[in-house]
């Protein structure tokens, strides 16, 4: 199922399918699993599943989100990390080494395939943890945002920014 702003489900985000999709990223699935189910933030692998691009300035990601939204383009799932003032968007793994925009940092496969790089993210639903809550949930239906939707967006926001127009 594809989801835009102007298509959202109407049915509640099953928590199960959601934390069971996010968790497939890593080796070891359960492990997040067992993390969320005691409260706590779960190490989430990048690289097979997902990506994770992190948008230095709230606003920058915020205003990026928007225009996403605006395109009517399908969003995948968004993290608000207010511990590090930024916004963090899972994104699809293609394509993702030539990813070179400002004020925005890509997490993706580990040139070490032993230690793969991981982001800390809550459960599907849950409440803020460690300063990190969902803007939009991982609900086992949603994919990653594509990338180049993403890079489109971000040059959008930052013209935006510099112009005082978000």
């Amino acid at each position: 199922m594809t989801y835009t702003r102007l298509s959202r489900p109407r049915r509640t985000p099953d928590f199960n399918r959601g934390a069971t999709w996010l968790a497939s990223a890593n080796r070891e699935p359960g492990s997040a699993i067992e993390r969320w189910r005691a409260g706590q933030l779960a190490d989430i692998e990048t690289g097979q599943l997902l990506n994770v691009v992190r948008v230095d300035g709230v606003d920058r990601g915020v205003a990026a989100l928007k225009d996403l939204w605006q395109s009517d383009v399908p969003v995948g799932p968004v993290l608000h990390n207010r511990a590090d003032s930024c916004i963090e968007f899972l994104v699809s793994t293609r394509a993702g080494a030539g990813w070179d925009m400002p004020y925005t940092h890509l997490i993706g496969r580990s040139t070490d395939e032993a230690q793969p790089r991981t982001v800390p993210m809550p459960a599907p639903g849950m409440h803020r943890v460690s300063g990190r809550i969902w803007l939009i949930l991982p609900d086992g239906e949603r994919r990653p945002t594509d990338l180049r939707d993403l890079a489109v967006a971000l040059r959008h926001a930052d013209a935006r920014l510099r112009h005082g127009t978000s």
